[in-house]
């Protein structure tokens, strides 16, 4: 155990996909994450499929023939949401859009066939010829530089869970620091092997709404980090989740898109799978979008940097501002006890 400080920890990893834009909305508020056992999750997943659905199928804006005001608001973040394929590097994505059981076929061959460690389960869907299914599948695996020591830590000064944390000063050179305002709010990037990706963590920003670390941490893309002195401490939680979410919103919801008009959704979901240890960080998500035709459904001081109170964990390319996945986390629910 290496601290009992209070631990409300809401825990939001960004594997970054895009992050701000053009002047009026801030682009952070089209992440349209959701709550996975009270704590905040977004994957770049969906986001990729219904871009691929415009793109590639609509050749425009995806449009809703609905005065549903919950659906066109979603259908508007999702048709807004800023996105290019220059913020992931090729590797680690997959997309796919087409008509009909063929493409369907395909997607789970060619996926599989790119990424062996896939985890998810092959599409089950049955389309007709002229249906409709985009897709898009994500898979990224970082490690640090030298793994941390593994441990219990406490959260919110009511459970003890297991966790890892900067022993040896070799384990502190993972850490670096881009603000620190005190033990209660700053912001650290973990070292990767390698310079494309990294992991930042946020603590001590709002926790409803990832907005305001996300544009803090922006402030600091460019900035050269400062080091862990011997005297600083780092500790944090292991992370585990499995999150599906059905999007019922927008299901049985038909398109207005011309030349589309007798097309509704029928299926769309995604799935996001979340571990970070001592090691590194795995991410995994996908997300699916059938539309069928003809149908309609529904030493200083020492400074600590203890991840024991609400925070945001970060991932994104190095050189991009923008992220690919985002998770808070509010509990203990994402963590094994001690």
């Amino acid at each position: 155990m290496r601290s009992s400080n209070v631990f409300t920890a809401l825990l939001s990893i960004v594997l970054f996909s895009t992050l701000f834009g053009s002047a009026g909305a801030s682009n952070t508020d089209y992440y349209l994450g959701s709550e996975y056992k009270s704590n905040y999750v977004w994957g770049l997943a969906m986001n990729m499929a219904w871009h691929e659905l415009s793109e590639n199928i609509l050749h425009g804006k995806v449009k809703l023939k609905t005065g549903d005001e919950i659906a066109l608001r979603m259908a508007d973040q999702f048709n807004e949401a800023p996105f290019t394929k220059n913020d992931l590097d090729e590797k680690s994505y997959y997309i796919k859009s087409g008509y009909g059981q063929k493409t369907v076929d395909l997607i789970n061959k060619e996926s599989r066939a790119k990424f062996p460690d896939k985890s998810f389960e092959d599409l089950k869907l049955a389309l007709g010829p002229k249906d409709i299914i985009a897709y898009a599948y994500f898979l990224k695996k970082v490690e640090y530089l030298t793994q941390f020591k593994e441990g219990s830590v406490w959260f919110e000064e009511k459970e003890e869970v297991k966790g890892f944390y900067a022993h040896t000063p070799e384990q502190k050179d993972n850490v670096e620091i881009l603000n620190y305002w005190d033990d209660d709010r700053f912001i650290i990037c973990l070292k990767l092997k390698g310079d494309e990706d990294e992991i930042i963590l946020a603590k001590g920003f709002e926790m409803d709404n990832p907005r305001d670390a996300l544009d803090e941490i922006a402030k600091y893309n460019k900035n050269i980090p400062s080091a862990m002195s011997h005297n600083d401490q780092f500790e944090m939680p292991k992370l585990h989740l499995d999150h599906h979410r059905e999007y019922d919103e927008l299901k049985g919801r038909c398109l207005a898109n011309k030349g589309f008009e007798i097309y509704c959704i029928v299926e769309m979901f995604e799935n996001i799978k979340f571990d970070m240890d001592h090691k590194g960080a795995r991410v995994e998500n996908e997300g699916v979008i059938a539309i069928v035709s003809g149908i309609a459904t529904k030493e200083p001081k020492i400074r600590r940097f203890i991840l024991n109170k609400p925070f945001w964990v970060v991932m994104k390319r190095k050189n991009n501002e923008n992220p690919y996945f985002i998770l808070g986390v509010r509990n203990t629910k994402l963590m094994e006890k001690s």
